[in-house]
């Protein structure tokens, strides 16, 4: 399968010992895909320079380390694009670089996407259900 991951994964994962920071150590072993998106490292960054600013160095190089695909953002940006049911619009670049990126889901733990379930295919889940999913071979 192929996840894209959410900001609030990889901060989480950063950050506290749990099922995030497993998903990430996850992304090292075989038999599953990871995608993230340029908005998608930018925004974990400065959240974690900004919440967690000892851990900025670390979440750079935690960030840079990771087995994961970069979808770069000229291919995901449609400015009239538009997800019916999304609360946030500010979260639609996360649906966009997931769905572009031909990912089977997308982890996450934002409530305004995780209220979806699935958009266009992709869906849309919680950490602590990606991880079953992960954990089963493929």
């Amino acid at each position: 399968m192929r996840f894209f991951l959410d900001s609030n994964v990889l901060v989480s994962g950063v950050v506290i010992e749990g099922t995030e920071r497993w998903i990430l150590l996850a992304t090292f072993r075989r038999g599953h895909s990871f995608v993230i998106s340029q908005d998608v490292q930018r925004e974990a960054l400065e959240v974690t320079q900004r919440k967690f600013p000892r851990l900025r160095e670390e979440a750079a190089e935690v960030v840079s380390l990771l087995r994961v695909e970069t979808v770069p953002r000229k291919s995901y940006q449609e400015p009239s694009r538009g997800f019916p049911g999304l609360r946030d619009p500010r979260d639609s670049h996360v649906l966009a670089a997931a769905i572009v990126s031909h990912c089977d889901a997308t982890v996450t733990g934002d409530r305004d996407l995780l209220v979806l379930r699935e958009v266009e295919g992709v869906k849309i889940l919680r950490p602590s259900q990606a991880r079953r999913l992960i954990a089963t071979p493929p």
